[in-house]
Formats: C-alpha cells, sequence, structure tokens
C-alpha cells in the first residue's frame, strides 16, 4: 500500500512540476520560484497576492533561520516586472516528494526527521508573528461547511489554548527539501505563533487529504489506507520527539479540518468534509489538551538530524 501511494511521493498542494519557463526551478498555487544566480533564487508572489502573506514569510524565515533551524536564509524583499518576491538563499536538493517517490522506506524515514525538525521549530518563541487561534477563526468562518459544522468547530476552537510557540503552518513533504547538508523547510508565509498540538494536526491533515494527482487516484482504497497509514506514523514520530499527548492532537483534529475548506477546491473536500462530519460527532478531551502548554524539554529532543 506504501508503495502505491509512493508513485508520486505525497505530491501535495503545489508540487505540480513546473511548465518549461526560463530559470524558472518551481511552481506552486501561490508563487514561482526562479534561479537568481549560482546561489540565490526568488520567489514571486502570483497576482492577485496578499502583502501580508510576503510579510510573514520574510518575518517568518529570518526567525527561524535566527533560532539556527534547517531553513534557507531570506535576503532581502524585492520588485520584479510588477510582483513581489523574497530573495532567499539557493539550496541543492529536490523535494522530498522527488527524492523518495519510489522509495516508500527512505520516505518514512524522511518523514520521522521532518517530525523532529518541526518538534523544533515548536521549542522556539515567535515574537511578531500573528495568531495562529485568529488565523484559523477567520478560516473556519469562511469555509464550505454546512453551518452546524462551522458552529462545532468554532466552538472547539473557543476551547482550546492559544499558544506562543512557532508553528510553521504548511509542514508536509511538498515543503521539504532534501540537500546533502539534510532536509530544509521552505515555504513561511502561513507561520504563526501558536499550539504545536495544531500545527501537528495540520500536518497530519495534509498527509491524510492533500492533493494528491487525479481526483480517480486519491479514491483509490489502498491509496487512502497508505495515506492514514503514512499520517498515522508521522504523528507517533512527532509523539516519539516530544511527548505530546495523544488527546492533544484530536482536540485540534475538527478545527484544523474545517479551517482547510476555506481555500481554493481541492479533489479530495468530498473526503475531508465526510471527515469532518465523523470529528462532530467526536467529544475530544478538551481538559488534557489545555494541560499541554508547550513542548516538553529534555536533553537530546527536539534537535533535528542533519542527515539527508
Amino acid at each position: 500500500m506504501i508503495r502505491a501511494l509512493s508513485i508520486r511521493a505525497l505530491s501535495l498542494p503545489g508540487q505540480a512540476p513546473p511548465a518549461a519557463v526560463p530559470d524558472r526551478i518551481g511552481a506552486g498555487r501561490s508563487s514561482e520560484v526562479f534561479a537568481a544566480g549560482p546561489d540565490r533564487v526568488v520567489k514571486l508572489y502570483r497576482q492577485p497576492f496578499e502583502p501580508e502573506a510576503v510579510a510573514n514569510e520574510w518575518a517568518a524565515s529570518r526567525l527561524a533561520h535566527g533560532f539556527g533551524l534547517p531553513v534557507p536564509k531570506a535576503l532581502g524583499i524585492i520588485r520584479r516586472a510588477e510582483r513581489t518576491g523574497i530573495l532567499f538563499a539557493r539550496l541543492d536538493g529536490s523535494p522530498m516528494t522527488v527524492r523518495y517517490a519510489y522509495n516508500p522506506v527512505g520516505l518514512m524515514m524522511g518523514l520521522r526527521r521532518v517530525a523532529r525538525i518541526q518538534h523544533a521549530i515548536h521549542a522556539c518563541p515567535a515574537p511578531g508573528l500573528p495568531s495562529q487561534h485568529d488565523g484559523l477563526r477567520a478560516q473556519i468562518e469562511g469555509a464550505r461547511v454546512p453551518e452546524p459544522l462551522r458552529q462545532a468547530a468554532l466552538a472547539a476552537l473557543d476551547r482550546l489554548p492559544r499558544g506562543d510557540r512557532l508553528c510553521h503552518g504548511d509542514v508536509h513533504p511538498g515543503n521539504v527539501i532534501a540537500t546533502s547538508a539534510g532536509l530544509r523547510l521552505i515555504d513561511w508565509q502561513k507561520a504563526a505563533a501558536g499550539d504545536p498540538a495544531a500545527d501537528v494536526a495540520r500536518s497530519e491533515l495534509m498527509l491524510r487529504y492533500g492533493r494528491l494527482g487525479p481526483a480517480w487516484f486519491s479514491r483509490l482504497r489502498p491509496v487512502r489506507m497508505a495515506r492514514r497509514l503514512i499520517a498515522a506514523w508521522y504523528v507517533g514520530a512527532y509523539r516519539a520527539a516530544s511527548g505530546l499527548p495523544r488527546e492533544a492532537i484530536a482536540a485540534w483534529r475538527l478545527p484544523v479540518a474545517v479551517s482547510r475548506l476555506f481555500g481554493r477546491p481541492s479533489n479530495t473536500d468530498a473526503d475531508l468534509l465526510a471527515a469532518i462530519e465523523r470529528l462532530a460527532r467526536k467529544k475530544p478531551d478538551f481538559e488534557k489538551a489545555s494541560l499541554f502548554a508547550g513542548p516538553r524539554q529534555s536533553p537530546g529532543r527536539g534537535q533535528p538530524e542533519q542527515s539527508p
């Protein structure tokens, strides 16, 4: 089952092969990446774009790099052909979705390293970044869901801690570059100050319901089963690194899932909506979830591995 999924190795949003454009080395829903010399790239946002997203990626990338996290260095904000972008140090490598496309064991080991990187991120404060809680609320209020599900998600959100930890907001294999120096995490435009459990719940969601090829492929039973197993593996790897209680992640699943239906429609939306309906019938342990104030720190825990 895992081998079936690895055909495109979790080709999540923004990972479609870029068309042949001079100097373009990557393309996603909101931006394109172009070579800018031998050691730099420029990430240009598509128009129309939200200036707040550019400013947030700039601030979050600089903050994360300053903490010594495995991220490319942000060098400046630039304008090119009426578009705004960020100049980054170039990473010599390929996305995990490419590196492990036909290597399911390598993918699983890589995901374990990503989980440890995510835990290291959560050990850092996030001064000046927007509130994860407020962002989720705005997305839930605009999500494409029936009103009872929206109100259930908002009620759950109100019972969850706000948090003040650095959260990437979109950790998944498509946003991880495998280099000779180790794994590097890109695309910080959704970074926020918040609860680590919510950030992990978002990663779990993307692993299970992020865009994966054509609609018919995502609906294949072996693919669904493989994605569920991979998501569970990832959550287990994060919990092993952090000590995060299972209940903390479970409590965030409903609001995080509903917030996902705020963005552009995807061919997995129907499956996600069905999952949301199931989540709305459950009763998470909010008391246990709220007891977790941040990542448990102990010697040797929370440090990202450097091997690719």
